[in-house]
């Protein structure tokens, strides 16, 4: 039986498609598809006469969705059930291109515990994802090459640099990075970025078509190499907003032809150092909220040092209690830790994170890993698993010892 009860997952469900169809249409359109989605289902699923949705133009997004309490009556698995086939009705009302995102958005929005759990329940969210991509294959009437990829992602990414720090911007930029990179990605080497600043009437980039010759997940390389190396041009939160108003923008179709190419803009790698960063803030802001601020800098340094014999590149990274705030300031971790091998700072990591847990005592190391990867976030937390770092095995052991 799943910690949340089924009134909030349900509810949380409801909002979280009410929000995704609302950035794209508007609130009422949405409230709208939700509340026909659950007249629909009521024949069948006799429990959704607890819930309602108050149609008006001017209600909160979290004040529209009204659940009764005995919602938490109801079977769990009922609600599974229920819940697929929302997300499919839901899914078939928005159509190709709005579907594909939906389902994508839903699951980005949803906090790590409630997907989680609904995952449990059966509403498989990948799954869904993976059968709507199939289908949607089906329909294709054309095979989309390498040169017309190549061409629509250059344009699609000088129209975000242009619309963010004008059209110099972009041409330099694109211009440096494909150059910089075509003798390492071969794919590269045929893509042709034009002056558009002193040239007139002429495409922004230009594609040799002997880039059709080569494997698609060749050029998919390329590609995704291209885009990691234009969000490391930006701070975080300008890299993250990039990243969003690309996947926004790529309609269903490319996409779709990108994913075949195993390109993948959920895992857009985050810069080791940024992500240690985050790492030691996490922890010294979960810390801080059952001690002084001062002491939770003082425990993760003290933990920090612990390891400077086994991971040397440790040395160097230190929190400054002084000029520690929540912006990461007084945090010091120096460059040459983005040269440091992935497993290895995975492990560092691990280790520190663990002794965290350990040093936190009977109840807070109950639900410290819980807490962590709410504050540490999806990207970051995607990141670090991709580094190696196994949350789950800290859980069991905490729950072992405790």
């Amino acid at each position: 039986m799943p910690e949340i009860e089924n009134k909030e997952l349900f509810g949380r469900l409801l909002k979280s498609a009410i929000g995704v169809i609302s950035r794209r249409t508007s609130e009422p359109y949405a409230n709208m598809v939700i509340n026909n989605a659950i007249k629909k289902l009521k024949v069948k699923y006799l429990f959704l006469n607890y819930v309602k949705i108050i149609i008006g133009e001017y209600n909160e997004i979290f004040d529209v969705v009204e659940i009764d309490d005995d919602i938490n009556h109801v079977a769990i698995k009922e609600i599974g059930e229920a819940s697929h086939d929302f997300m499919q009705i839901i899914i078939g009302e928005m159509g190709k291109d709005a579907g594909y995102y939906f389902i994508r958005e839903i699951k980005e929005d949803l906090p790590y515990d409630y997907e989680k759990t609904i995952k449990e329940l059966g509403l498989n969210l990948d799954l869904i994802q993976l059968d709507f991509i199939s289908d949607v294959k089906q329909d294709l009437k054309f095979r989309i090459k390498n040169d017309e990829i190549l061409k629509y992602m250059i344009s699609v990414l000088y129209e975000l640099l242009e619309r963010d720090s004008g059209r110099t911007f972009a041409y330099e930029t694109l211009y440096e990075v494909t150059n910089r990179l075509c003798i390492e990605y071969e794919v590269l080497k045929y893509i042709k970025i034009n002056d558009v600043r002193s040239i007139q009437n002429v495409d922004i980039v230009t594609i040799d078509k002997v880039a059709n010759s080569l494997e698609s997940s060749v050029a998919g390389l390329g590609i995704q190499k291209v885009i990691q190396e234009i969000f490391n041009e930006f701070d975080e939160r300008k890299g993250f907003l990039f990243i969003d108003n690309l996947k926004n923008l790529i309609n269903a179709d490319y996409n779709i032809k990108l994913s075949e190419m195993g390109v993948d803009l959920g895992i857009i790698k985050l810069r080791q150092e940024l992500v240690v960063r985050h790492v030691l803030k996490t922890l010294v802001d979960i810390l801080s909220d059952s001690s002084t601020q001062s002491y939770a800098v003082l425990m993760v340094n003290n933990i920090l040092r612990n390891f400077d014999a086994k991971f040397s590149f440790l040395k160097e990274v230190k929190i400054d209690g002084l000029k520690y705030s929540q912006d990461e300031d007084g945090i010091e971790v120096p460059a040459g830790i983005d040269s440091v091998r992935a497993s290895e700072l995975g492990r560092s990591l691990q280790r520190i994170i663990e002794n965290i847990s350990n040093a936190m005592g009977e109840d807070p190391g109950r639900t410290f890993i819980g807490r962590f990867k709410r504050n540490l976030g999806k990207a970051y937390l995607l990141r670090i698993e991709e580094l190696g770092v196994n949350l789950h095995m800290i859980e069991l052991r905490a729950n072992l010892t405790f």
